[in-house]
């Protein structure tokens, strides 16, 4: 059934593609099997965030992230159930145990298609009681029904108390902060606060928690600066400020920024506390990223959005979108997927999905200096063919230009780049497609 949901998404896209072809790239060695095969990503994810406890101890709290189509399930009654075990271990700076724990669990579904879905997933944390310090965190995950194992490893930075100064606590990047606690698991300080264990954010607002720490002393007035960088371009693209006294010792603070004009990419978060002296009294930082949404890209250039659609669209309907009035795009936009979709009954469409997965993948890998990786010969090719089971690569033929050969054995497909001018600039030169040679 997966089999043919996936040749349908195939067909989809080379019957509606347009082919023309571009690309980027810079030669290595030989042949490369399973080069720029679909990247299976990180199966499941981890991050944390430590607050302070009474005395001098801090509470570790431990997330993790997996998405439903990693765990087997079983049926159970008119339910599915997984079953995992996670365990965590944290160590010192030279490798020796401090702590562990551990968690086993059930967790249900109520039908079948939740069960394979890449899109539903679950979160929960660990946590443990810790001294300051510098340290590795090790979590596994076993899944009880398949015997299924994973693992990921991160560094943790636990902050020195000091009772004469200001402290942070860490930065919890949230999904969803919420007045009604649903699960006392996420409660801080009488809301719900469910982690961003992935960090990635649409484009709209970025939430986040954390605690601040001092003496109490209402009769003072700080100001706490909030600034987030774009870490491609090392430039600030946002800054908000508000001022804060201390009301008492612990100040939780439930923070949501607007994001709306940020451009997907990677960023990073910085937040300081500043006396009436304008004087730095603490800092803190955490990265995060904005993801890739339609609605953006319609936003920000709508005719670059159409002029992308080259490669799935007829002249027709590249013209119709084109011409569509401003209030009308995003409905004729939605009309148009809609058309391509290879399973109208299902709330995913497929093929837009994997369209702009290969597209955003060759602006990624092919950009040039003076085009997009999907205006690119090789960019193209990727986009209408996806990626290839094998490439040749020969940088330094006697008496050639270098060459790629790039080769797609289910569709009987060989594509040939040359690097005409030596600057990395690969041009198609010919494709070879059951047997018919053709530029």
């Amino acid at each position: 059934m997966m089999r043919a949901k996936k040749d349908k998404i195939n067909f989809g896209l080379k019957a509606f593609f347009c082919l023309w072809i571009f690309l980027y790239s810079f030669a290595m060695a030989q042949t490369d099997f399973g080069f720029l095969k679909k990247s299976k990503g990180v199966d499941f994810l981890v991050d944390y965030a430590c607050f302070k406890e009474k005395g001098e101890n801090w509470r570790l709290e431990v997330y993790y992230k997996i998405f439903n189509e990693k765990l087997s399930f079983v049926k159970s009654d008119q339910r599915f159930r997984a079953s995992y075990e996670v365990n965590l271990t944290v160590l010192d700076r030279k490798g020796h145990q401090i702590t562990a724990t551990s968690l086993e669990e059930n967790f249900y579904v109520n039908s079948y298609s939740e069960t394979t879905s890449e899109q539903d997933f679950l979160i929960n944390l660990l946590q443990t009681k810790i001294a300051p310090g510098q340290y590795k965190l090790i979590l596994k995950l076993i899944d009880l029904n398949s015997n299924q194992r994973w693992a990921q490893k991160i560094d943790a930075i636990v902050p020195e108390l000091d009772p004469q100064k200001i402290i942070f606590s860490s930065l919890e990047f949230a999904r969803v902060i919420s007045d009604s606690v649903k699960n006392p698991k996420f409660e801080k300080k009488g809301k719900e606060v469910i982690p961003s264990v992935s960090r990635i954010f649409g484009n709209s607002k970025l939430y986040f928690y954390y605690e601040i720490y001092g003496k109490k002393d209402p009769s003072q007035e700080f100001l706490l600066s909030y600034e987030i960088f774009d870490d491609d371009k090392k430039e600030k693209v946002f800054e908000e400020k508000e001022t804060l006294r201390f009301e008492s010792q612990t100040i939780p603070l439930y923070k949501n920024l607007s994001v709306d004009k940020l451009p997907p990419g990677d960023y990073t978060l910085f937040i300081k506390l500043l006396d009436e002296k304008k004087k730095t009294l603490v800092k803190t930082k955490k990265r995060f990223s904005i993801e890739w949404s339609m609605l953006f890209t319609l936003k920000a250039d709508y005719q670059k959005a159409v002029e992308q659609l080259r490669y799935i669209a007829s002249r027709d309907e590249i013209e119709k979108l084109k011409k569509a009035k401003k209030e009308d795009r995003l409905k004729e936009w939605a009309e148009f997927w809609k058309s391509k979709d290879p399973t109208p009954e299902t709330k995913k469409n497929e093929l837009m999905d994997e369209y702009y997965r290969r597209l955003r993948y060759t602006n990624e890998n092919f950009s040039l200096w003076n085009k997009e990786g999907w205006e690119t010969d090789m960019g193209r090719i990727y986009i209408v063919y996806g990626h290839p089971d094998e490439i040749e690569r020969h940088p330094f033929e006697m008496g050639d230009k270098p060459y790629q050969i790039w080769y797609y054995y289910d569709k009987h497909i060989k594509v040939v780049f040359v690097d005409q001018m030596g600057t990395g600039e690969w041009e198609l030169d010919y494709i070879y497609d059951r047997g018919v040679k053709r530029k």
